[in-house]
Parts: C-alpha cells; structure tokens; sequence
C-alpha cells in the first residue's frame, strides 16, 4: 500500500535523503543526519563570516574613495574641523545602511614631494619593508587634511563582527569592545586640489 501523503512525493523526487529521512523506520539515518548536520552548520557559519566580511570591504572601498575626493576638492566644512567630527560629518555619510560609525578608524596624512616633506616614504616603516601601522584607537590616529597641491593619504579601517569559532580559533580577529573584530582596510592616495574655497585644513 502507497503512503500517498509521502511516498508518492519521496517517488517523484527519486527518494532523496529527506524523505528517506522522513520514512526510515532505523536509527541510521538519524545517526547520518547528526553526523552531517553539524559540518553543514559550520559550513553555513563560514559562508555567512566570509560574506559579511566581503560586503563592509567593498562598502569601506566606497566610502573611502568618496571621502578622498571630498577633501581633494576642499569641500570640507567647519563640522570636520576635528577627526571625530570628521568621521561623523564626512566618512560615516557615505557608508551604506547597516555599517556602524562607531566601528570606523581613520588615518589621514599628508606630505609634500619637495623641501622637508618627505613625500610618501613618510607614511613607509624604516626598514622599508611595510607601511606603518595604524593604532586601531582613534585617540591615536593622525587627522591631518592638508593645504592646497598636498598629497594625501587615507586609510580607512572598519572592524568587521566576528562570530565564526574558526576564525577566532586560527586568531584572524582582535579583540575589539569587549568582542572579536577583524578589520577591513581601504586606503587612497591623492594629491589636493589647487582649491581656493575655503576649507578645513588642521591638525597638520
């Protein structure tokens, strides 16, 4: 006698492993699914990590070009006369919905290519081998928009959610208010326009 309730759909689907779930009258297949189960979650978990971590990248990437146009231009204003100010006035603008301004870190500097500037072997660690790093503390962090005909370089730093007990495992995140963060970096090199509005130009 067919189970038209479940045979009839598990024939049509040629008895895939849920219906042979559904039917099994054994503990095999309930021993297979908890076996298989638990690679599947981690698997899903991974997925969801990496694509989130994907998604703030390419929407820091954004909002970072954007910012550096805005100060090559001299389009700031008065509200970005200080780095907090500048996050929230400028960078934390053009981030898209769901980013949070207060996981954003930024480093702005500037130089000159001629006289004591240093050009941009200022922003390289002695050995020449790296750039220097950047204090993931905005107390820390130089904000420095330049004058006109100087070179800028940003970098914008995002502390991306860790909840894969992979990642946290192999150390790929730092500790970061009281959780696990690991931080997505854009960064964009430029030189200010010959502007002559007037725009914000302090902590050099």
């Amino acid at each position: 006698m067919i189970d038209f309730g479940t045979g009839m759909s598990c024939a049509l689907k040629k008895k895939g492993w849920l219906c042979r779930f559904r039917r099994a009258s054994g503990g095999a297949t309930a021993v297979e699914f908890a076996l298989v189960m638990p690679l599947f979650i981690m698997v899903f978990v991974e997925i969801l990590q990496a694509g989130l971590y994907v998604f703030c990248y390419a929407a820091l990437e954004k909002a970072t070009a954007d910012t550096s146009r805005t100060i090559m231009i001299g389009a700031l204003t008065d509200a970005a006369s200080t780095a907090n100010g500048f996050r929230n006035s400028v960078v934390c603008t053009k981030l898209i919905a769901g980013l949070s301004c207060d996981n954003i870190v930024t480093s702005l500097q500037t130089t000159t290519l001629s006289g004591s500037g240093g050009g941009y072997s200022v922003f390289v660690s002695p050995d020449e081998r790296s750039l220097k790093p950047v204090a993931m503390d905005n107390s820390q962090t130089s904000y420095c928009t330049g004058a006109p005909g100087t070179y800028g370089y940003i970098q914008v730093f995002y502390a991306v959610p860790v909840f894969s007990p992979l990642w946290i495992t192999l150390k790929l995140s730092s500790p970061w208010k009281g959780g696990s963060a690991v931080f997505a970096r854009a960064a964009v090199a430029f030189r200010n326009e010959p502007f002559t509005t007037a725009s914000v130009s302090t902590g050099c």
